[in-house]
Formats: C-alpha cells, sequence, structure tokens
C-alpha cells in the first residue's frame, strides 16, 4: 500500500474514531498525532518553524581530510557496484537498503560497550506536547543505547 493511501485512510480511521468519541459522550480533545516519514511538508510547517541552513563549511574537514582506503575494502565495494548497477535505477527504497545500504553497514562495527553505543536497523521515538505528537521511525542508523 503506497503512502498516499496509508495516510488518507489514517485520516478517515482518525475521523471515524473522533465522531464516535463524540456519540458516545466521551472528551473530543485529543492530541493530534503525526508520523514523520507520512506527514506532508505543509502540515510539518504549521508544527515547527524550519529554516534551511547553508554552511559551505559543515563538511570541509570531512572533504579535505586524505582517506585511505584498504584494498579488500576496494575490491567490496566494487562487487558491491559490480552486482547492482544495471537494478539500481529499477530499486524502490527498501531494495536500495537491503541490496546497497545494509552491506556496507555491516562491515561497520558500531558496538562500543565503554561508549554505550550499538548499533540498530529501525527505532522509534516519539516527540510529545500539549499541541501534538510527533513518531518518528528511525532506519539503518547507530543512537547511543
Amino acid at each position: 500500500m503506497n503512502s498516499e493511501i496509508e495516510l488518507k485512510l489514517l485520516k478517515e480511521i482518525e475521523e471515524l474514531k473522533r465522531k464516535v468519541h463524540l456519540l458516545e459522550g466521551q472528551d473530543d480533545h485529543q492530541i493530534p498525532t503525526y508520523q514523520y516519514r507520512k506527514i506532508r511538508d505543509a502540515e510539518l510547517k504549521k508544527l515547527f518553524e524550519i529554516k534551511q541552513k547553508l554552511d559551505k563549511q559543515i563538511f570541509e574537514q570531512w572533504f579535505n581530510n586524505p582517506i585511505e582506503i584498504e584494498h579488500s575494502v576496494e575490491v567490496f565495494l566494487n562487487d558491491l557496484i559490480a552486482e547492482n548497477e544495471s537494478l539500481v535505477e529499477y530499486y524502490h527504497e527498501e531494495d536500495l537498503k537491503i541490496y546497497l545500504i545494509t552491506p556496507l553497514l555491516n562491515k561497520i562495527k558500531f558496538l562500543n560497550r565503554e561508549k554505550e553505543i550499538r548499533g540498530f536497523y529501525e527505532l522509534s521515538m516519539s516527540y510529545v506536547t500539549d499541541q501534538f505528537i510527533l513518531m518518528v521511525r528511525l532506519i539503518l542508523s547507530y543512537p547511543k543505547a
């Protein structure tokens, strides 16, 4: 099911719940809940003041840092590209994650018990205020445990 249909169905369900609560005499004041991956820009801008910050120096240190790539890593990356290059333009988001991003992340050792860091593939978080709840699902990242 695509995102637009899911969003439409979620809104219809929420509206039906609201009507049922009204009919049952329950409090109609519910805090709206938004899912970050499904929220539209217009709705997001109503909740937050979003400013684009363009800092040309932000990656300066990264891009100008000499990088040495071991031969085994170079072979791995070349094989990964060769294996997927003819299909990349047909991959959807989940295909890209599974065939390209996941193999790369599996090469990284994220677990560091001393610094209380661990890897994860999916983590749900929420931001709650009196006006709204924002649900965020982080995928393929590595937060502090």
